[in-house]
């Protein structure tokens, strides 16, 4: 994660708990007693992130390729950015035994991965990758406890999240005996104009009054348009490492193989690459953080 990204979770927590735990609500105030449970949570996360995928893992799907055609020996490839981990809080303000209204912030993360070797009559070729996607997310939705038997209940909620902060990573290597050659792709962006939504479903259990743990399964929609400005970072053998700035394309070009083979690749230019239809296609990728996050948390009331 940028430290951008690190600074801006922190003061997001920080303002969240600042308001919800040291200031009292008017109606508690009043002696209404509106309740407050804190939820925190985590656990198993997948994201949709097809664009990610196929650019990160356009160059492996080339050189499997290759491989095939040249009727080389290859092992490995590219294991798609998809799984990964959800974590975060939610304060809930209870407006009835059933129904309560909550905000709250997480952090998820999802890694892709790259290993691949070709043996050539020239030598081993070797190439590593490593993709990463984060974002920073900020909920507000309403929550909804349907009582099924003494202690327990079915748990409902749904509601849009702000993804104040989001970060890609994209790192890429190969080596040939003493010939190597790496770059690098960074990009991360803060604002306030990424809004997802979200639902679920799941079971509380009431161990105390004051506290219970929970189970839940959530859907994610946050589909994102393309980061502004990105960096990438290369170097090789021969000296760098060279860092310029620029945008993140998807290339995808249509090779002349039989049956047909699209190979697709990340590129960074500064100024928007020309096109030749209909054998190369350039556009901006979106960066999709729709899934789902199978997880289990705490509840506790404040």
């Amino acid at each position: 994660m940028s430290r951008r990204m690190i600074k801006l979770g922190y003061l997001t927590i920080a303002s969240l708990l600042a308001a919800f735990l040291y200031e009292p609500s008017p109606a508690n105030a009043a002696g209404g007693g509106i309740k407050i449970d804190l939820r925190v949570h985590g656990g198993y996360s997948r994201l949709a992130a097809s664009d990610v995928n196929t650019g990160s893992g356009g160059m492996f799907e080339f050189y499997k390729l290759i491989a095939e055609y040249g009727v080389y020996e290859y092992e490995g490839g590219y294991k798609p950015l998809h799984g990964g981990y959800d974590v975060g809080f939610d304060f809930v303000f209870l407006l009835s035994p059933r129904l309560g209204i909550g905000i709250g912030a997480g952090y998820l993360r999802s890694v892709g991965t790259g290993d691949l070797t070709l043996t050539m009559e020239t030598g081993v070729l070797a190439f590593e990758s490593k993709s990463v996607l984060s974002a920073l997310p900020v909920r507000l939705g309403l929550y909804y406890a349907l009582p099924l038997r003494a202690g327990l209940s079915l748990t409902a909620n749904a509601g849009a999240a702000l993804y104040v902060g989001r970060m890609f990573n994209d790192h890429f290597r190969f080596e040939q005996d003493v010939t190597w050659g790496a770059q690098d792709i960074d990009a991360d962006r803060v604002g306030f104009s990424d809004v997802g939504f979200q639902g679920g479903l799941g079971v509380d259990y009431r161990i105390s009054s004051t506290m219970g743990i929970f189970v839940e399964a959530q859907g994610r929609y946050a589909k994102f348009k393309n980061f502004g400005e990105v960096s990438i970072t290369a170097a090789s053998y021969e000296g760098g490492p060279q860092t310029r700035e620029g945008k993140i394309y998807l290339r995808s070009q249509n090779l002349a193989t039989d049956p047909p083979v699209v190979f697709n690749t990340f590129l960074v230019e500064s100024t928007p690459p020309t096109p030749d239809p209909p054998d190369i296609l350039i556009r901006e990728p979106k960066f999709d953080f729709s899934g789902f996050c199978l997880q289990a948390g705490v509840r506790i009331r404040l």
